[in-house]
């Protein structure tokens, strides 16, 4: 005799292991074995096919493993499966830019923008992509940035900044990250002094405003700090970032009310930021009169 075949697994069964596959992609991803995130995301779209996100995670392990055009064909797969996931757009833009294809970025760009005009990182990348176009920058200098960003170690990441402004110096967005990268070794004065040199080759850049306000505010200079965010804000009205700083700003100066606004109007922005309800509790803290004595840490 013969045993009976087991039975097919139910939905829910169905549904508990795809969402395995999928944390588990995460958790591999985050620990960077992006082999094995590749491995457990194509495991959960064989049951979740349809699952354009998990196309668009699949993409991004293949772009951490060098795969570019396996990575384009999973983002393509995702903008199929949802034409307005501007994200996956934005990202077949970045595989053509990193393969040297400045025209052919630009179109997905383009289409990620026209989608969501705020989203930030496609405006970023497509000004890269316009200015090497144009002759502006130098692409040894766009890649010794881009692979300093991708560095841990806060003295090789100054290094090669300074390399890439070697090449150009008026690379702001080198400027600016070199003063990022200054502030958190522990060397403020060049901090702003990379800010300063930023903000004279390019006033109207919001990063770099956000980044010196950050400053001031850490040294008391709360009235300085508040013009710089303002300015970061009024040149992007939807800088999330700036925001949030700029309530912590008026919250240090015990400014409750301007702070409360500002949150406030960060949320409607963005109502899925933790760190947002986190300050917006703290202010409900205070009216209340619930925060522990001392105040929070």
């Amino acid at each position: 005799m013969k045993k009976p075949a087991p039975p097919p697994p139910t939905p829910e069964e169905i549904e508990i292991e795809m969402e395995n596959y999928v944390s588990n992609g995460i958790d591999y991803f985050k620990r960077q074995n992006f082999r094995k995130a590749i491995e457990q995301w194509k495991k959960a779209l064989q049951l979740i096919p349809e699952d354009a996100e998990v196309h668009n995670f699949l993409g991004i392990a293949y772009h951490r493993v060098g795969e570019l055009d396996s990575a384009i064909l999973a983002f393509q797969t995702a903008t199929r499966l949802d034409p307005e996931y501007y994200q996956a757009w934005n990202n077949i833009g970045y595989m053509y830019f990193l393969k040297g294809d400045y025209k052919g970025a630009l179109v997905y760009f383009d289409r990620a923008i026209e989608i969501n005009p705020y989203y930030e990182q496609a405006l970023l990348n497509r000004e890269k992509c316009q200015e090497i176009i144009e002759g502006k920058l130098p692409i040894q200098a766009l890649e010794i940035y881009e692979s300093a960003a991708r560095l841990d170690s806060l003295e090789l990441k100054i290094r090669n900044y300074k390399k890439a402004l070697a090449i150009d110096s008026n690379y702001v967005d080198a400027w600016n990250n070199l003063g990022v990268a200054y502030y958190y070794y522990g060397y403020v004065d060049s901090a702003i002094i990379c800010f300063k040199k930023a903000l004279a080759l390019n006033p109207d850049h919001p990063e770099v405003h956000n980044n010196i306000a950050f400053i001031l505010d850490a040294s008391g200079r709360y009235e300085d700090a508040i013009s710089h965010y303002q300015k970061a804000i009024k040149l992007r009205p939807t800088y999330v970032t700036a925001m949030i700083n700029l309530g912590d700003t008026y919250f240090h100066m015990k400014d409750f009310e301007s702070a409360r606004k500002i949150w406030e109007l960060a949320r409607q922005i963005d109502p899925n930021d933790p760190d947002i309800d986190q300050r917006l509790a703290r202010i409900l803290e205070k009216s209340s009169g619930t925060e522990p004595e001392g105040g929070q840490e």
